[in-house]
């Protein structure tokens, strides 16, 4: 009997079909899809988790048939897995009602501290430095209307 063991491959190709199920699903339940003449706001999301389900699909037979190594799950970086997402949470969360100089600080300090060996200062400082370049390029430069300080803070 032939075990199948989790390899890179599979792992991403599953990763694949689940967001790509994911859009699929929300947009055909909740969009109306429309035809290829005259495209309903469902559409595109509907044909976009389809390229991804079939991607996945076609990853995780390619990882199914190599013989790749098996994951080492003691060496991935937890740290930055659950921080990367958290920190991009926080900055949708924290725009609206905080502001651009808040929900950017939170943004940086999150992604900073993923990084193995950053000391709590340096993550400060390097989070003030590209927030404020930020800032200065995106509301300064551009011109862009992003509220600096959010509702909450006024």
């Amino acid at each position: 009997m032939h075990q199948i063991k989790l390899n890179g491959d599979i792992a991403a190709g599953m990763l694949f079909i689940l967001f790509g199920g994911w859009f699929c699903g929300s947009a055909i339940l909740g969009l109306p899809f429309g035809s290829a003449f005259r495209m309903g706001s469902g559409f595109f999301p509907t044909v976009v988790g389809g390229m991804l389900l079939a991607l996945g699909a076609v990853i995780v037979i390619n990882g199914l048939v190599s013989q790749a190594e098996e994951i080492d799950l003691s060496a991935v970086p937890w740290r930055a897995v659950i921080l990367f997402p958290v920190g991009l949470i926080l900055f949708g969360a924290a725009m609206r009602p905080l502001g651009l100089l808040i929900a950017l600080l939170a943004l940086c300090f999150c992604s900073a501290m993923a990084v193995k060996g950053m000391t709590l200062f340096r993550a400060v400082l390097l989070s003030a430095v590209i927030t404020a370049v930020c800032v200065a390029v995106f509301s300064f430069a551009l011109g862009l209307n992003l509220p600096l300080i959010g509702d909450w803070l006024r």
